[in-house]
């Protein structure tokens, strides 16, 4: 196995953001924006800390992924294509560099329960900090003679913080019971994995949503699989299985929230039912990007666009509309579980 040795300079902080809360032009509205309004007035993060007279931010760069540590309500981890992974223990206020020259970041996980535990999927390996993204190992998980053939999500078991799954755009789930040492297939789906979910409550259940095949659930660590878009679901509701987001509910013991190119479903029994939340726009109209849930509100949801942000504090009953602070669209979208008025958006160009 090889070793990345990234060093770590001692860096100074030399330029404070300032609040945004209209569109910008141009190529600088990139990046991470943050929120202490729910999203009434935005503020761009993008500053790395740094050393020496050179000044650097990612404000023109395109997120690939957005992750808090769930340790740490003040961490949060970003992927890029072509600039690795920044990350910043201070809520944004500076950000460190790692991982670069090296691919498209395409997702990260951050162990559940260990601080400074990190993976992060580039091409088709794992890389696993275990010191805070000081040193770095990877282990190539599929050689398949594709190119195109990458991991793109990663999942941390909750109980046991050694086992990790990874989906991959071939179609199939990895499983290592060893923290990255080594892996094994789990099952191969008819699609692209986009997502894997593990419920923080019991790990034995696990999600993982398809490009157009829908979300299949596991209740026993992967022996065996259902779908849960029934037949009956998507003929009633064009497009249901073309995937968009997907993510958990946190004010619920088995909760969900998806959204597909038909619209947003919500479901408080792990998808055995679903109860449609109606939108603002006819079904099929318009591309969801991201989705939150107020961890301690469950009735307080989100919804982010190419051009505006929803919000709802009534589940979806009621939506308030705002422009987003970029011209890219709303691709990520955190709440502060300890502050839930403290919103993160991360931005993409769409087309």
């Amino acid at each position: 196995m090889k070793k990345l040795l990234i060093l770590l300079p001692i860096f100074l902080l030399v330029l404070t953001g300032c609040s945004i809360s209209i569109k910008t032009s141009g190529g600088i509205d990139g990046g991470v924006y943050k929120s202490a309004d729910v999203g009434d007035s935005w503020e761009q993060i993008s500053l790395v800390y740094r050393v020496g007279d050179i000044k650097k931010t990612f404000s023109t760069v395109d997120l690939t992924t957005m992750i808090m540590d769930p340790t740490d309500h003040r961490a949060l981890y970003i992927g890029t294509a072509e600039q690795g992974m920044y990350y910043t223990y201070d809520g944004g206020v500076g950000w460190h560099q790692t991982l670069t020259n090296l691919g498209r970041i395409n997702d990260i996980a951050i162990s559940p329960r260990e601080r400074c535990i990190i993976y992060t999927a580039i091409g088709n390996r794992v890389y696993k900090s275990t010191d805070c993204n000081r040193h770095w190992d990877y282990q190539l998980i599929e050689t398949r003679d594709d190119p195109n053939n990458q991991i793109t999500s990663l999942a941390i078991d909750s109980y046991d913080t050694n086992i990790i799954y990874a989906g991959t755009s071939g179609e199939g789930l990895f499983r290592s019971r060893d923290g990255g040492f080594s892996w094994h297939a789990v099952e191969f789906f008819n699609g692209r994995i986009f997502k894997i979910l593990i419920n923080s409550n019991d790990s034995r259940i696990i999600y993982v949503a398809t490009d157009s095949e829908g979300i299949y659930k596991t209740a026993d660590a992967g022996e065996t699989w259902q779908q849960l878009l029934t037949e009956d679901l998507t003929k009633t509701k064009k497009n249901l299985l073309v995937y968009r987001e997907l993510i958990l509910d946190p004010t619920v013991e088995d909760g969900l929230l998806y959204a597909s190119q038909y619209g947003l479903l919500r479901s408080s029994d792990g998808g055995k039912t679903w109860q449609e939340i109606e939108l603002l726009t006819p079904p099929s109209t318009s591309a969801i990007y991201s989705l939150a849930i107020n961890p301690q509100n469950g009735q307080e949801i989100y919804y982010g666009i190419s051009k505006a942000l929803y919000r709802s504090l009534d589940g979806g009953k009621n939506w308030i509309t705002r422009n987003l602070p970029s011209t890219r669209a709303a691709k990520f979208l955190l709440v502060d579980p300890v502050d839930p008025n403290l919103l993160y958006l991360g931005v993409k160009e769409v087309k």
